[in-house]
């Protein structure tokens, strides 16, 4: 029997009209700046995605592109300057930063109340307490909307999480722990892996390595999520090496036979990224509108 696929498309789709419908409503544009530093072109990809989805329910999106070299003290002035903007509502600042730049301390300047990604401490604190006023970073909301969505039992299940990031493996334990999971995070120096993914009802996986996890990690009947998404080289035959093409963490032809739900990639978490954003920049304007 196939295994249900969490469709992220539909889910996305879905919220995205809601979104739209919402922002109709509003009296005023809600604003979203994304600060840049420097033109890598993974970022412009992303910026893209960003600006795109906003213009589609009516979200305006400023997108500032500083140079490479800019001081950190002129990134965190113009930081501040966002920070005293009415008009705007949510800042986010692309990652990741050049090295010379002290990532922590220029995440910390941003008004945590404008803080959409959740990277400032004050959102991860609220985070870890479960106080639900903070922001969450976008891709561990997308992944805990999927299983809103789809209506999979988080009270009492055991879950592997795969990956200990800031921006998903972590805050998807937290949230998970405070729904009541029993959460286990393996990274790179956890032992025995297999034997913990396979007595879990639930397996998470954020590690960035394509197609790294297979079948041998797995047991009948789980449910899995693929965070991670690599573009790698196409393959038609062993002599026919053809475009790009984009795969996740797991190996999904063999893993999916086993499962009793998965992600696709792309499809499948990919597509919560932006639209949970979006989601976080809508709490911002409302809330800033309604003091």
């Amino acid at each position: 029997m196939a295994p249900l696929l969490l469709d992220g498309k539909k889910v996305r789709d879905e919220i995205k009209s809601a979104l739209a419908r919402e922002v109709a409503t509003f009296a005023s544009k809600p604003k979203l700046a994304i600060i840049q530093v420097g033109a890598n072109k993974e970022s412009n990809a992303y910026i893209t995605q960003k600006k795109k989805f906003g213009m589609e329910i009516g979200v305006s999106v400023e997108h500032m592109v500083l140079a490479e070299g800019i001081s950190q003290i002129s990134l965190l002035t113009q930081i501040r300057e966002l920070n005293d903007d009415r008009g705007i509502h949510g800042i986010i600042v692309q990652l990741p930063l050049p090295s010379h730049i002290d990532t922590h301390r220029v995440l910390e300047e941003i008004d945590p109340h404008k803080d959409v990604d959740g990277l400032h401490s004050v959102n991860m604190k609220w985070l870890l307490e479960g106080n639900s006023g903070g922001f969450v970073p976008a891709t561990a909301k997308g992944v805990m909307t999927l299983f809103a969505y789809y209506k999979i039992p988080l009270v009492g299940v055991r879950v592997a999480v795969l990956g200990r990031s800031i921006l998903v493996g972590k805050p998807i334990a937290f949230m998970l722990t405070n729904l009541g999971a029993t959460v286990t995070v393996c990274h790179s120096q956890s032992v025995a892996v297999e034997k913990i993914t396979k007595a879990s009802d639930i397996v998470v996986v954020a590690i960035g390595k394509p197609k790294a996890i297979g079948k041998s990690y797995f047991s009948k009947d789980q449910v899995i999520v693929d965070v991670g998404i690599t573009s790698v080289k196409g393959q038609k035959s062993d002599a026919d090496i053809s475009a790009r093409v984009l795969v996740g963490d797991v190996d999904f032809d063999a893993v999916s036979k086993k499962a009793k739900a998965i992600t696709p990639v792309p499809g499948g978490v990919g597509p919560m990224t932006v639209v949970s954003l979006f989601q976080n920049v809508i709490i911002a304007y409302r809330t800033q509108h309604a003091k």
